[in-house]
């Protein structure tokens, strides 16, 4: 095992926990070919099959899992270090990355960042937009806007507001439907719903979907951005964040008294990090912002006011 690095490892725990090559390979930032070869080599190095090849994707050997087992704890102690030297840095020069859903990143936070440039011309900030939740110990992101508070002790986090879903529909639909004004309204209307995924793992989401009908459910995306652009489209009754869809003029909220889904909002970062002080600036910069735009957040910012702001 000489000459054995962490890169390598680095790459075996990647396609060991995603399950095939194309998964990891997409996660690391690296082409398919390229990381088939550093897994091969690695088989190589230490004379041993760490996956079987099937029809359902990669799994591990029983060598493999012992390997995965050590690697694991190799991660953790090159994390560490990583971590610690990161926070020894006080310039305000480097990359910040922040992990966002799609819907905040996408196109809420980019129209402050200018102000934030403007202050720190040094500082490169990096969006992850992403709606599963980043891990911030094995630094897939230094900071993360998170709607649900953190539970992993290394993490610090701030709750810096609240978030607000609500229903919404173009003009131009609801001048062709009606304006629903009870729940059993919705059994007529069509609905742009989330995927399936997403209505698997949240119970909010299934409730909402059961005052539709099933069969006027026309319409699914996994994609919040996409979702906003087919009810725009006037496909049918979309569920969104208020801070975005509030600031649309041709989309009408609908029901707000009974559909007034809020989420918390944590900002997140590793103990560690918050040391540093390009990830410290950002961070502080993300709970002054969160903070200033408090009403649009919470819907309490109509269309037209949120439109000329």
């Amino acid at each position: 095992m000489n000459n054995m690095d962490w890169s390598i490892l680095r790459d075996f725990i990647a396609v060991a926990e995603t399950g095939g090559l194309s998964q990891a390979a997409r996660k690391l930032r690296i082409s398919q070919p390229t990381l088939s070869r550093r897994i091969a080599a690695l088989e190589e190095q230490l004379k041993a099959q760490l996956f079987q090849r099937t029809p359902r994707g990669l799994l591990l050997t029983d060598a493999g899992e012992h390997v995965l087992a050590g690697a694991r704890r190799v991660e953790e102690e090159a994390l560490a270090i990583e971590r610690q030297a990161e926070a020894a840095q006080q310039t305000l020069t480097g990359t910040v990355r922040i992990s966002v859903t799609e819907g905040v990143g996408a196109l809420w936070l980019p129209k402050h960042l200018a102000a934030f440039h403007i202050k720190y011309p040094g500082v490169c900030v990096e969006i992850l937009v992403d709606n599963r939740a980043a891990n911030l110990v094995r630094r897939e992101a230094d900071i993360a806007v998170r709607l649900f508070r953190p539970d992993q002790p290394d993490l610090i986090a701030r709750h810096v507001g609240e978030m607000v879903m609500g229903l919404y529909a173009s003009k131009d639909y609801l001048a062709r439907h009606g304006v629903p004004t009870e729940v059993a309204h919705l059994r007529s209307h069509f609905l742009v719903g989330f995927d399936e995924g997403m209505v698997q793992r949240n119970k909010d989401v299934q409730r909402l979907e059961r005052c539709f009908t099933p069969e006027k459910i026309v319409h699914r995306s996994s994609s919040f951005v996409g979702q906003a652009s087919a009810t725009l489209a006037g496909i049918g009754i979309g569920i969104h964040d208020c801070v975005l869809a509030d600031a649309e003029p041709k989309l009408q909220r609908i029901m707000p008294e009974t559909f007034d889904h809020r989420m918390e909002i944590w900002l997140v970062t590793h103990a560690d990090m918050r040391r540093s002080a390009r990830i410290r600036a950002v961070y502080d910069f993300l709970a002054e912002i969160l903070a200033a735009d408090h009403g649009r957040l919470m819907g309490k910012v109509s269309a037209k006011k949120a439109a000329a702001a």
